[in-house]
Parts: C-alpha cells; sequence; structure tokens
C-alpha cells in the first residue's frame, strides 16, 4: 500500500494551551475512524506531551498523525522553532519537565529533525 492510500491527518494548532486537548480529541477520534482505538492511552499522552512543548517554544504548531503499519502510529509535531527539544535532567520533586521522559517511556522511538522552518519531533508508537 502507497504511504498515501495509508490514513492520516494534519492539523493546524493555536499555540494556545486549550490546543493540547483539541490535539487528544483528534488523535483519539481518529484512531477510533480508522479502527485503531488507543486503549492504553499511550499515542493520545504523546501527542498532548509534543504539543506541550511546542506550544511552549514556537509561534506555529502543526498536528501530523499517521498510521505507517498495522500496528504503529505516528506522531510528528511541527513547530517554527528550529531549536531541539531538550530533556531535563530527572527532578522527581518537580513540577514539570517529564514530558520527554514520558514520551521516550510511551514510544518505540522517538526523535527530532530540522526543517527548513524550524523542525519536527516525532514519536513511533504501538496501536491495536
Amino acid at each position: 500500500m502507497d504511504y498515501f492510500e495509508r490514513p492520516h491527518f494534519l492539523l493546524a494548532l493555536k499555540p494556545a494551551d486549550t490546543s493540547v486537548r483539541t490535539a487528544r480529541d483528534v488523535v483519539r477520534a481518529a484512531l477510533e475512524g480508522w479502527d485503531r482505538p488507543d486503549a492504553t492511552g499511550d499515542v493520545e499522552l504523546i501527542t498532548s506531551e509534543l504539543v506541550t512543548n511546542a506550544i511552549r517554544h514556537a509561534s506555529t504548531v502543526t498536528l501530523v498523525l499517521y498510521l505507517p503499519d498495522d500496528k504503529t502510529a505516528m506522531v510528528e509535531v511541527w513547530d517554527d522553532n528550529p531549536e531541539g527539544p531538550v530533556e531535563p535532567a530527572h527532578d522527581l520533586q518537580a513540577e514539570s519537565g517529564r514530558g520527554l521522559f514520558l514520551v521516550g517511556a510511551l514510544s518505540r522511538s522517538w526523535g527530532w529533525r530540522p526543517t527548513g522552518e524550524g523542525k519536527v519531533t516525532w514519536a513511533q508508537a504501538a496501536t491495536t
């Protein structure tokens, strides 16, 4: 099956806190519509963390979700900040700063790559 025949979508988001909930809701609905429910909520949580980082550090945010195969979901967040994400030192007492740690724990793999306009932060996760 050609890549463009696989289920996918693209969603431009405002760099605002309300966009995190919107992104989660849209990802959940898309996966359910594709008969790939996020039973564990991992893809939704990964989406939340990647979108949260983007809205804190960028002025444009675009969410991309696609299914590269029958068992995987790819979440990509494109933004206009060229600086890569940095996972801070683990502080169990901190009230924030564990987002990338969670992304790493819940995904098969994750990373980022530069683009001409900023970067893409991505995570590959299992679906049911």
